[in-house]
């Protein structure tokens, strides 16, 4: 750690009022690396840091600049100044003063208390250096007047419903691949990297499962995180509950949840400047724009602006940056009236589909919610979107036999929803699949015998060709199987994990029949979770490191506080004592009285301090336990 400075024991002493939530967002806002946070003495010095200091001035908007560097003019030696002062000299309203400056104080780059303002002195001369390496000086945006691009033309209805009809073909396409990339997630977790990131393999897997290209899914992900439709655990990307009810609403209520969730990661003054000029048609200098509204920015807000505008393309916001209707009624009325726009501009949901001789499955539109998903159960989806297409198979049939289906409900929903009826081939499947499934059967096998044959499960089948081939098959090796008659093979692994592998080796193997049914489990998958099971959005983000080291700090304090202060005083005089500063010293004397000194710390053992009086000139020696207050003087 840095030595400590009195600005940096002074920003720790203000640190200590933050709760969890507050030191989270700063700790986001600043963008201050968690794993290097063991007390918020290190926060301070991290938020003081000159390149720090720089990047939270990045983030800052025109009138934010403006508004700062006009305050370091004024008060160079950052002892305050009034906000009465700073909006005179500015020329606007004191409110748009402190709008302005409460962007800067969420980042501790400005102090705002009552009618003052401070720009701490190590802020002020960090922003000194400004300037020498290709950055504008603060000094540039100082009263800055300079003009916002003004809006563009609008364009004529044709070009608007050429518009619109490409952000609608948008918005649907992005819907249908965040929820294949959700059920992508629920089939199997993604990989995620110690430096960051999904494992490649993984993420060419979803990419390839939700049909997009590779460079196309993090951008993807992205909303997805933000909707917490997927979030991150220790060591994968998982779909989240959350993702399940999502898939189920309709289609508009998912658009809108997508586009509120981008929304909400805007900067505040770019989502206010962008509805000013939401208006349907008008051009494209949304760049221009976030130039002038951003004139300090660096590649780390460039990027993130950058993936935003990709994002709005996606979700049908802009159209080759242009904002479409549905974009325009976002930014500046909110989701209802998005959804509301995009309403008419979607072809409808249909409930019914062509089912063909070839066991396929076609919907001529987007098929209703709870008719794809239970679709789904049944058969391989071929293709998702405008007109998605199925596959049955005896593998696909024999999934939704062993969830609980028959022949006759397969049957039934089949008839109910296809425009062609129930072809022959389609009712040939069913019932054959029907009648074959269960012709395997897997148990556990009782206490007496399991000990006799030293084993666990048994497979069973009436037919002992079908126990022929499963006691010969090699991919099944790995269970260790027994024969032990000519109906029962017989293995040491559980149950559940021989039931699933002999699916997965499109064997017609069933549960056992019994007071303890038992359900596949896939050795495949082996990441600690069982196929389809979901983990609450809360719960993954028990992994954030930010949310880790905010209540780590946070617990460090408390534990001070809980303690007397005690801890913080120590704290604060070992860090003054390294760094050979000065402290001011409250003491509570034995009759109840105060005594305040300066001094000079010279150690610190066994519950209490010295140091050189520099008004007397003598040591002292002071019980940690009577330190009301201690102080480093800036």
């Amino acid at each position: 750690m840095p030595a400590a400075s009195p600005a940096s024991l002074a920003l720790a002493a203000r640190l200590r009022q933050y709760d969890e939530a507050e030191l989270a967002a700063l700790i986001r806002r600043r963008r201050v690396s968690p794993a290097t946070l063991d007390d918020l003495f290190d926060l301070a010095e991290a938020l003081l840091d000159d390149a720090s200091i720089a990047s939270a001035v990045a983030d800052l908007p025109r009138a934010s600049l403006a508004a700062l560097a006009t305050a370091v003019e004024l008060d160079p030696d950052g002892r305050g100044v009034a906000l009465d002062t700073l909006a005179t000299r500015l020329g606007v309203p004191s409110a748009d003063v402190v709008a302005a400056l409460t962007i800067a104080a969420e980042r501790l780059v400005v102090v705002l208390d009552d009618d003052t303002v401070l720009v701490p002195s190590a802020v002020g001369s960090a922003l000194a250096g400004r300037g020498t390496a290709g950055t504008p000086e603060l000094s540039a945006f100082a009263l800055c007047d300079d003009p916002a691009p003004s809006p563009l033309r609008p364009v004529d209805a044709d070009d608007i419903a050429r518009l619109n009809r490409v952000a609608a073909e948008h918005a649907f396409e992005c819907v249908v691949r965040i929820g294949e990339i959700t059920r992508s997630l629920d089939r199997e977790p993604a990989r995620l990297l110690a430096r960051g990131g999904v494992s490649l393999p993984d993420a060419r897997r979803v990419a390839a499962e939700a049909a997009i290209s590779d460079e196309a899914l993090a951008d993807h992900l992205t909303l997805a995180r933000s909707a917490h439709l997927v979030a991150d655990t220790s060591d994968e990307l998982i779909a989240t509950e959350t993702a399940e009810r999502w898939r189920a609403q309709p289609f508009g209520d998912r658009w809108a949840t997508l586009a509120v969730s981008w929304s909400d990661a805007l900067p505040d003054p770019l989502r206010v400047e962008l509805a000013r000029r939401a208006v349907a048609g008008a051009g494209d200098r949304t760049a221009e724009l976030v130039a002038w509204l951003y004139p300090a920015a660096d590649a780390l807000l460039t990027e993130r602006l950058d993936a935003l505008d990709r994002q709005a393309a996606l979700l049908g916001i802009t159209v080759g940056g242009r904002a479409s209707t549905v974009g325009a009624a976002l930014l500046s009325a909110g989701s209802d009236a998005a959804t509301s726009a995009l309403a008419p501009l979607l072809p409808p949901e249909v409930r019914q589909v062509y089912l063909q001789h070839d066991l396929t499955i076609v919907s001529p539109g987007p098929l209703a919610a709870e008719l794809d998903d239970r679709l789904r159960g049944i058969a391989d989806v071929e293709a998702a979107g405008l007109a998605g297409r199925y596959r049955l198979s005896a593998d696909s049939v024999t999934r939704a036999i062993a969830r609980g289906e028959t022949a006759d409900t397969l049957t039934r929903f089949l008839a109910e929803i296809s425009l062609t009826g129930v072809p022959q081939p389609v009712a040939y499947l069913i019932d054959e699949t029907a009648r074959r499934y269960g012709s395997i059967r897997v148990g556990m096998l009782g206490a007496d015998e399991a000990t006799d044959l030293a084993a666990t499960t048994s497979i069973r089948s009436g037919d002992p060709a079908l126990i022929d081939t499963l006691s010969v098959d090699a991919t099944l090796t790995p269970l260790g199987l027994t024969r032990t008659g000519p109906h029962r093979l017989v293995s040491r692994l559980d149950p559940s994990l021989v039931l699933g592998t002999l699916i997965d080796a499109r064997y017609p193997a069933a549960p056992e029949d019994g007071e303890h049914p038992i359900a596949p489990a896939r050795a495949s998958r082996g990441r600690g979770r069982a196929p389809g099971t979901r983990v609450p959005a809360t719960a993954a983000s028990a992994g954030d490191p930010v949310l880790e080291a905010a209540r780590r700090l946070h617990g460090a304090t408390s534990s001070a506080d809980a303690a007397g202060g005690d801890a913080w005083v120590a704290r604060q005089w070992e860090l003054a004592l390294r760094a050979k500063l000065p402290v001011h010293v409250t003491v509570r004397l034995p009759d109840g009285t105060e005594r305040d000194f300066d001094l000079e710390p010279t150690g610190i053992a066994a519950g209490r301090v010295r140091g050189r009086d520099l008004a007397a000139d003598v040591e002292r020696t002071l019980p940690i336990s009577s330190i009301a207050a201690l102080e480093v003087p800036e």
